[in-house]
């Protein structure tokens, strides 16, 4: 994983690490830390779901989606109004 992620040249990106896991759930913790290591933005929180995700789980996920759509168009919108 950590050279696929460094080889997409990803400083400046956005990103989010998220993950369900059944004993130490701490991969998403891991690969939000090398994200930032390599430049990205990462959206907090980072999401670590014991087992099966419950529903306020999965409320938790679905909150997460639109922070990342309201992340994308801010910046969508400011890379349009830096072009004008």
């Amino acid at each position: 994983m950590n050279e696929t992620l460094t080889a997409t040249n990803p400083q400046g990106k956005l990103g989010v690490a998220f993950g369900s896991y059944g004993w130490s759930g701490e991969a998403p913790i891991m690969i939000a830390e090398k994200m930032r290591e390599l430049g990205m933005t990462v959206i907090d929180p980072v999401l670590r779901i014991l087992h099966t995700p419950t529903d306020k789980d999965l409320q938790e996920c679905k909150r997460l989606g639109v922070d990342i759509a309201e992340k994308m168009k801010q910046r969508s919108k400011k890379a349009a109004s830096e072009k004008q």
